[in-house]
């Protein structure tokens, strides 16, 4: 039986005590940064999508002012650096390149909404629960919805309680009616899936998620497919509706190699039995057993033979998730010895210590690490209840994460974290929804089907 969530397709994991992580050192200005190389040029550009997604201000506004401070080495806000300097390396842990009160900003977003997930989660066993965020378009402050009706005043005092213990204040929570549930949304998500199954020839659709800003369900199309008919069929639902075109879904597999096999760790890329390439997300441990886990896709229907990072990883089992209607694109592969609660989290840190795991919120920040990109890639997460259909199998993954990260083909399977550190796991990468965002199963799930529990240090 799946725990509290699930049946509605989002599971919540239990809430690890946050970490705190400290603020990167150094100093950039943007403006100077900007006159490198073209290799600068894309991480400036990476840097400005992602300030507009966490609600700071972008590209004309990135003087001198825009820059990192830490603890250990303060700089004037009126500080510069050359015309060479390396901007990959101002880059902070959530992807891009800030202030220090921006830092101190985000920090405070992850240690909101570690403190309140406890009380999110009793919250989420309601059935009039409608998901939260934060809204990143008026301060980062987190919203959380209910259908119909709030909850009672000591349960919402509670929450707004450990968001003032946490660092924030209690303007920084706001409690807000909606029309609709998470269920009724997951209800109606499952029978856009239904509908999809039942249509002849190919299928129409891509994927679904909640989109829980609007209170609406957001639909991918497949290539080529007629929305006006789409569109006729979901008006039956009576549920809002925001239908986009997909380029396609994609599992992100692929046959490059990478070499990272002693100690065992997360985040590295590994070969298939069959020859084919896929991340491992994190390792876990079962029992008494050592193991990681990547996506399910990879190898899908092959139970058995050696997983390679240069030389032998492990082996493959038939411990995989991945069928119609499941909740976790995922799948166990189990380490003889030498395996550590590490993930490797770029070329000069490739021992980072796991320390806990968290779902995060709509609104929070969300990294990649997968097998095509030294540095993680970063985004934000745009919807905890989403859907797929994996181009693998023909079957449908509920309970997903979506995200604005970016991902190659060979990243599936890869660690999902709440940073660019990668000490708090969020999940293992699933694969793409054609619409710009990536698609990750929650972690919570290892427990849930039976493939261990996080492997933290």
């Amino acid at each position: 039986m799946l725990p509290a969530l699930a049946a509605a397709g989002m599971l919540i994991p239990v809430a690890h005590p946050a970490t705190a992580v400290p603020a990167p050192t150094g100093a950039a200005d943007l403006a100077a940064v900007g006159r490198a190389d073209t290799a600068d040029a894309d991480v400036i550009a990476e840097s400005e999508r992602l300030r507009r997604e966490f609600g700071f201000e972008a590209g004309a506004v990135a003087p001198a002012s825009v820059m990192r401070t830490g603890p250990a080495s303060a700089v004037s806000a009126s500080a510069s650096v050359s015309a060479d300097a390396d901007a990959a390396s101002l880059v902070n842990e959530w992807g891009f390149i800030g202030t220090a009160a921006e830092t101190a900003e985000m920090q405070r977003r992850d240690a909101l909404t570690a403190a309140v997930e406890p009380v999110v989660q009793k919250f989420g066993e309601e059935k009039n629960f409608a998901g939260q965020f934060l809204d990143t378009e008026h301060g980062g402050r987190l919203v959380v919805q209910f259908a119909d009706a709030l909850p009672a005043k000591d349960a919402r005092d509670d929450l707004t309680a450990k968001a003032v213990s946490a660092g924030s204040s209690a303007a920084d929570v706001e409690f807000r009616v909606v029309q609709r549930s998470s269920q009724e949304l997951t209800d109606a998500m499952k029978a856009v899936w239904e509908w999809d199954d039942a249509t002849p020839d190919t299928a129409s659709v891509a994927s679904v998620e909640e989109d829980v800003q609007a209170n609406r369900l957001n639909v991918a199309l497949t290539p080529g497919t007629d929305p006006a008919a789409v569109r006729e069929a979901l008006g039956t639902l009576g549920v809002p509706t925001h239908i986009t075109a997909s380029k396609g879904a994609d599992d992100l597999a692929c046959t490059s190699r990478t070499v990272c096999d002693s100690p065992r760790r997360g985040g590295v890329g590994i070969t298939m039995p069959s020859g084919g390439g896929c991340t491992v997300g994190w390792v876990v441990k079962k029992g008494s057993t050592w193991g990681a886990v990547t996506a399910g896709h990879c190898d899908w229907g092959r139970n058995s033979g050696t997983v390679k990072s240069g030389a032998a990883y492990g082996t493959l089992t038939g411990d995989n998730a991945l069928k119609s209607g499941t909740h976790a694109d995922m799948r166990f592969i189990k380490i003889a010895s030498n395996a550590k609660p590490w993930l490797y989290q770029n070329n000069s840190s490739k021992a980072r210590v796991v320390k806990n795991q968290a779902l995060g919120s709509v609104g929070s920040s969300s990294c990649l690490f997968g097998r095509n990109s030294a540095t993680p890639t970063c985004g934000k997460i745009t919807s905890t209840n989403a859907s797929r259909r994996s181009d693998t199998c023909g079957c449908v993954v509920y309970g997903q994460s979506a995200a604005t990260f970016a991902a190659k083909p060979g990243d599936s399977g890869g660690a999902v974290a709440s940073s660019a550190t990668g000490a708090t796991a969020r999940g293992i990468l699933s694969g793409a929804d054609g619409t710009g965002k990536m698609h990750y199963s929650s972690l919570a799930y290892t427990s849930v089907y039976g493939m261990g529990k996080l492997a933290t240090g």
